[in-house]
C-alpha cells in the first residue's frame, strides 16, 4: 500500500509540473488569436493526421504479433489492434502503464501467458529504441546548425547537457555497468535481493523476445513493419504542418527536426507529455521563423488531435472488446 501510495504522489507531482509548464506556456494565449488560427486551418490534413496515426497502431499490432507467433501462439488482429488503443490510452493516464495494461488485454483475450508477452514486448521497445536513434542520429546530422542554434538559444539546456556528458559521470556510468556485470559473473542473484530479482527479470525477457525474433519466419517484414510504423508518425505530424497556412514555407526537414525535439520532451515523465512537449515543439518553430502565437496554435492542435484520438478510440475498445470477445 505504502508503494502504491508513493507512485500516485509520483504521477500527481509529474502531471503537476505538466500541468503548470502548460500554464505558463498559454497563459498570453487570448481565445480570439486561437478562433482566428483555427478558421484557416485545412481540415482535411488534420483528418489524414489521424488517418496516419490509425494505420501506424495497425502495422504495430501486426509486428508485435510477429513476435508472439514463434513463442507458439496465434493471436487474433482484432484483439491485438484493440490493445494498442489501450496502450497509448493508458499511458495518457499513467506514464508507462500502457504496456502492462495491452499485456493482460491480450493474456486475457487471447490465453497467452502474461510473462512471455512482456519479454515480447521488452524486446519491441528495444528495437523501438534503436530505431529512434537512428532517425535522431540522421536528424541531428541535416540539422547541425539548427541543433546549435536551439542550445544558444537555452543556455540553461545546454548547460545542463554539459553538466551531464562529463567525463567523471561518464565514467560512473562505466564502473555501474561493470559492476552488474561482475555479480552476475561471479553471484547468483538471492531471492531476497530486490534489485537484482529485478535485473534477472529483465534479462529473461530480452532472452524470450530475442528467442521470439531468431525463430521469426519473416524478419525483413518486420523490419518493413517498423520503417512503415514510424514513416506514418512522421507523415502524422507532417499533415498537421500542410493544415496551417502559416507552416507553409517549411520544409519537410523542418517538420523531421520539430519531431525530433518534440520526441526527445516525451522522455519525461508527464502523462502524454503535456507541458514539456508543447514547449520543445514551440521553441522549435521559433528558429524556423514561427511566431509564438502561431506555434503555440499549431502545438496545441498537434497534441490535443493525437491524443484525443487515442483516449476516444481507447474508451470506445475498452467497453467494445468485452463484447467482441463473448465466446471467451
Amino acid at each position: 500500500m505504502k508503494k502504491n501510495s508513493l507512485k500516485i504522489i509520483q504521477y500527481i507531482i509529474f502531471l503537476a509540473i505538466g500541468i503548470g509548464i502548460f500554464w505558463w506556456i498559454y497563459r498570453d494565449l487570448k481565445w480570439e488569436e486561437l478562433k482566428t488560427s483555427l478558421q484557416d486551418v485545412n481540415w482535411f490534413w488534420l483528418v489524414m493526421s489521424v488517418v496516419f496515426i490509425v494505420i501506424s497502431h495497425a502495422s504495430r499490432a501486426l509486428r508485435w504479433a510477429m513476435l508472439i507467433k514463434p513463442l507458439g501462439h496465434n493471436v487474433r488482429f482484432k484483439n491485438m489492434y484493440s490493445s494498442i488503443f489501450i496502450l497509448y490510452m493508458t499511458n495518457l493516464i499513467i506514464p508507462r502503464a500502457g504496456e502492462i495494461a495491452r499485456c493482460t488485454v491480450v493474456s486475457k483475450y487471447e490465453e497467452v501467458p502474461l510473462t512471455k508477452l512482456i519479454g515480447t514486448v521488452f524486446t519491441e521497445r528495444l528495437i523501438d529504441v534503436l530505431a529512434l536513434l537512428l532517425i535522431a542520429v540522421a536528424v541531428l546530422l541535416m540539422n547541425v546548425e539548427t541543433f546549435q542554434l536551439f542550445l544558444s538559444s537555452h543556455e540553461e539546456i545546454n548547460r545542463n547537457i554539459d553538466k551531464l556528458f562529463t567525463a567523471k559521470n561518464l565514467l560512473i556510468g562505466l564502473g555501474f555497468l561493470i559492476v552488474v556485470m561482475l555479480v552476475f559473473v561471479f553471484f547468483r542473484p538471492s531471492k531476497e535481493n530486490k534489485f537484482l530479482k529485478k535485473i534477472n527479470i529483465i534479462i529473461t525477457n530480452l532472452k524470450e523476445g530475442i528467442k521470439s525474433i531468431t525463430q521469426m519466419q519473416n524478419k525483413w517484414l518486420f523490419v518493413g513493419h517498423t520503417i512503415f510504423i514510424y514513416a506514418m508518425y512522421l507523415l502524422s505530424f507532417y499533415a498537421v504542418f500542410l493544415a496551417f497556412p502559416f507552416m507553409a514555407d517549411l520544409t519537410f526537414n523542418s517538420c523531421l527536426f520539430v519531431f525530433l525535439m518534440g520526441g526527445l520532451a516525451m522522455l519525461a515523465p508527464v502523462q502524454g507529455g503535456i507541458g514539456p512537449w508543447h514547449f520543445m515543439v514551440i521553441e522549435s518553430l521559433i528558429l524556423f521563423g514561427i511566431s509564438e502565437t502561431d506555434g503555440k496554435v499549431f502545438a496545441l492542435v498537434a497534441h490535443t488531435s493525437t491524443n484525443l484520438i487515442n483516449l476516444l478510440f481507447g474508451a470506445i475498445i475498452v467497453i467494445l472488446m468485452p463484447i467482441l470477445n463473448r465466446s471467451k
